[in-house]
């Protein structure tokens, strides 16, 4: 990878899960030319904002979430802002599903959920050797 170009960028949804997609493929277009965990990347965005559509007051009628991205050259840090409430449960019995944040627990190296009256913050970061 060569581009080294660092930025940082928002975008506003709606609480929907066709607005999963579109979240994907938005921040495939923030990445460097090249970025080697651009398939992490897409992963880890697809399942933030699955959470912030299924569990979270994002999902009611009107509802919104943020998907901000901060590109360095050796890292990404991707940040879902959702309507809250509390944190989704990580570990759920077998068969219900809820693999999201364990995938995302396992693929980041560094992880961070903080929760506010009305807002919830899952965040990131992915980081790769710089210019390799």
């Amino acid at each position: 990878m060569t581009d080294t170009t660092c930025c940082q960028a928002a975008m506003s949804l709606p609480g929907l899960l066709e607005s999963v997609g579109e979240a994907r493929a938005w921040a495939l277009t923030v990445l460097p030319a090249g970025c080697p965990r651009a398939d992490d990347v897409a992963l880890v965005v697809s399942e933030l904002a699955t959470n912030a559509v299924l569990h979270s007051a994002s999902r009611a009628p009107g509802g919104t979430f943020q998907l901000l991205v901060d590109v360095e050259a050796d890292a990404i840090a991707v940040a879902v802002v959702d309507a809250g409430p509390a944190p989704v449960t990580v570990c759920r019995p077998a068969g219900e599903g809820g693999l999201g944040l364990v995938l995302v627990i396992e693929l980041a190296d560094a992880y961070e959920v903080t929760t506010a009256v009305n807002a919830r913050r899952t965040w990131c970061r992915l980081e790769w050797e710089a210019g390799g």
